[in-house]
């Protein structure tokens, strides 16, 4: 049996993707636990017989505070020489680093999962500066990078100089068939909508939404955008919400809060596009979600968004431009025939690349070959 460690703040994508690979991975050859705050509003995270996997606390934190960093490390360190697990699997940039740590400590395999590296977020070159630097230092550490899509394979070749032999690709990967609940929600918004999830935040570039929405309200007067994922973290709704009040935008927006995952896909299953601004992703799942649900989608062109969608095969990438995507929600919303064919090529593209059962032998193997 291979024990696998994670470590993690199992929130959002990166929840769903621990989630996920617990339920579908090999339980007679694998088991896994983890690390995290579970303070936290987490994902239930369970294994293929719908058992909660084990729990470590630790109070893992999103921002740098050197104390509590510390306190996690030597936390951390002592969980993992009580579990004496093979690997060692932390997600995102903080557990990036402590697990990193602990696993050079204590001499235990180690995986890191960026879930799109910590420097596409910088908001400043100097802070991009600090942040990639970081990331290459603990690069060097003996730990293996598997990638969620090509885009952050590439950026770890090439941005970050990891050797080719450190570095594997894991597509994110989701069940074929979702499953969907209801929602009271679904009630109160129109029969025809358009839909985006995701927190407002620098990374979702959130005002581009706003703007886009404008610009499409000036030729479709009932156009509806419907945005999940609110108030989880959401420093840039207050500028999101004068924004829609501003453009007298209160009957063709809805903002929607932090819903279960079934409760969030029954909504986005029900809408004609689905849309994203976003600056940049590791492999977004609401937009696999969304293939899965065959429906087209209007993306901007950055990492991530720019690996799931084909250019006029299953959806359109745009610059971050609210006219280009006006233009492209607008020209699937009139012309249904093009809708259908995006439609129907979302549904082959993701289960010709994304289906979980069909991809978790690959992450499987890659364990096995850590611990060769």
């Amino acid at each position: 049996m291979v024990k696998i460690l994670h470590i993690s703040r199992p929130v959002a994508g990166v929840g769903v993707y621990i989630s996920l690979l617990s339920k579908y991975i090999n339980s007679n050859q694998f088991s896994n636990a983890i690390i995290c705050n579970t303070n936290e509003k987490i994902i239930a995270i369970n294994n293929d017989l719908d058992l909660k996997i084990d729990h470590f606390h630790c109070n893992i934190k999103r921002e740098i505070r050197l104390v509590n960093d510390l306190k996690c490390l030597i936390k951390i360190y002592k969980i993992v020489k009580q579990l004496k697990p093979n690997i060692i699997h932390c997600h995102s940039a903080k557990s990036g680093i402590l697990g990193r740590l602990v696993g050079f400590l204590t001499k235990t395999k180690t995986i890191y999962t960026p879930h799109a590296y910590s420097y596409l977020s910088a908001e400043s070159k100097k802070q991009q500066f600090i942040l990639k630097n970081i990331e290459r230092f603990f690069s060097l550490l003996p730990s293996t990078t598997i990638a969620c899509s090509a885009s952050e394979y590439k950026r770890a070749l090439v941005d970050l100089k990891i050797p080719k032999e450190k570095i594997a690709l894991w597509n994110n990967s989701i069940e074929n068939k979702i499953l969907l609940s209801t929602s009271n929600f679904l009630t109160k918004l129109p029969k025809e909508y358009i839909c985006s999830i995701g927190r407002p935040s620098f990374q979702k570039n959130t005002e581009l939404l706003v703007e886009a929405v404008t610009k499409i309200k000036n030729t479709h007067n009932n156009i509806h955008l419907v945005i999940l994922g609110v108030g989880f973290y959401s420093p840039t709704l207050e500028k999101i919400e004068k924004s829609i009040l501003d453009n007298n935008l209160s009957e063709n927006i809805t903002l929607i809060p932090w819903l279960k995952r079934d409760e969030s896909l029954a909504i986005l299953n029900k809408s004609l596009v689905y849309v994203s601004s976003s600056r940049y992703e590791g492999l977004p799942y609401s937009v696999i979600e969304a293939l899965s649900l065959s429906k087209p989608c209007v993306l901007t062109n950055v990492d991530g968004n720019k690996d799931l969608i084909k250019n006029n095969y299953n959806g359109f990438l745009v610059k971050q431009d609210a006219n280009q995507m006006a233009e492209s929600i607008s020209k699937i919303l009139d012309d249904i025939v093009l809708r259908k064919r995006m439609a129907k090529n979302s549904r082959i593209e993701f289960e010709n690349l994304y289906d979980i059962k069909k991809n978790i032998k690959t992450l499987e193997n890659l364990y096995f070959q850590k611990i060769k």
